[in-house]
């Protein structure tokens, strides 16, 4: 009878450490703010402000993040991605993403904006989007 308690003790701790080790692979947050550790969330910037952000990824190995600037609405600009301003990482299993976007020369134009973050597995199956508004002015 001892030995058939173990047994069912022991088989249900594996099944608990099966279920902990477990990781869905999906981006948790989504945070941006005016310094690389994002110690400050904000939606407000100036024009000569660089936008970081950090995106919280949940991955039991491997995957690819890309982060892309979309115009919302700017005098004088049309909607949808920003060419140039994209950038993907690869990260090992269970790092965070963080990005920086430096202002152009110029500055941000003032207007609202979106950050939008893709995640895809090892393979390239997508598994997760979050994206983030703020504004310029």
């Amino acid at each position: 009878m001892k030995k058939a308690k173990w047994t069912v003790a022991g088989l249900g701790l594996l099944l608990i450490l099966a279920v902990a080790c477990t990781t869905e692979t999906a981006i948790k947050s989504l945070k941006l703010g005016k310094d690389k550790a994002v110690t400050t969330e904000t939606a407000a910037f100036a024009t000569g402000d660089t936008v970081y952000a950090v995106a919280a990824i949940s991955s039991s190995g491997k995957v690819k993040v890309t982060a892309r600037l979309l115009i919302d609405e700017v005098e004088g600009q049309t909607k949808g991605p920003i060419p140039g301003l994209e950038s993907t990482l690869d990260l090992p299993s269970g790092q965070d993403a963080t990005f920086t976007f430096s202002p152009p020369t110029a500055g941000w134009p003032k207007g609202k904006f979106t950050l939008e973050v893709v995640l895809t597995d090892d393979a390239g199956a997508q598994k997760g989007t979050k994206s983030a508004n703020f504004t310029v002015s």
